[in-house]
């Protein structure tokens, strides 16, 4: 069905890191109306000559320019997250591969599947669902249990596909719980 990256996470509480990133978003979008205001209206206000207007303006479009690029800059600094394998959802089991290390589950050995929310995506283009990404929990018919941090877009079809629709789509056909958590 579909190939997901298999992320590690170094930041505690990724709601939170969501919400800061969604702040920051924000600031860049209520800036720039913000600066393109001052910068028709400024010449106006302090009595400036067209000469000086000339100025201003590229002045003031550089510095929204340096705010958008720094804000950005600390956006991809704060979603430091890791691509540390894969994992494949088929309709006969799940395959992950870590590093070397290749796992295959069969949908027999497979008690339980549970997707809950992780990280908030900032944009539209970071996720189809609304949100970066999930924890998969896999819960086996032994009692042992496995907890992944997977993205909610897939890395084959183009990205078009989201482990949301995935895990709505696999609760269809096994055999067993498959809980979505949102």
């Amino acid at each position: 069905m579909s190939h997901f990256r298999i992320l590690r996470v170094d930041h505690q509480d990724p709601a939170a890191l969501g919400k800061k990133n969604r702040i920051l978003y924000a600031i860049i979008t209520g800036s720039a109306p913000l600066i393109g205001v001052m910068t028709i209206n400024l010449p106006d206000l302090l009595n400036l000559s067209k000469s000086v207007y000339l100025i201003t303006t590229p002045v003031a479009f550089l510095l929204f320019i340096i705010l958008l690029l720094l804000v950005h800059r600390k956006i991809k600094k704060n979603n430091n997250m890791d691509t540390i394998g894969h994992i494949e959802i088929t309709q006969a089991g799940l395959n992950k591969k870590t590093g070397d290390s290749i796992t295959e589950y069969n949908f027999q050995s497979v008690k339980e599947l549970t997707l809950t929310k992780h990280m908030p995506a900032t944009s539209s283009k970071d996720s189809k669902s609304g949100y970066f990404s999930y924890i998969l929990k896999i819960e086996f018919t032994d009692g042992k249990e496995e907890s992944l941090v997977v993205s909610d877009k897939s890395i084959d079809h183009g990205q078009k596909i989201s482990v949301y629709d995935t895990m709505k789509t696999l609760k269809k056909i096994v055999p067993f719980n498959v809980n979505i958590i949102v």
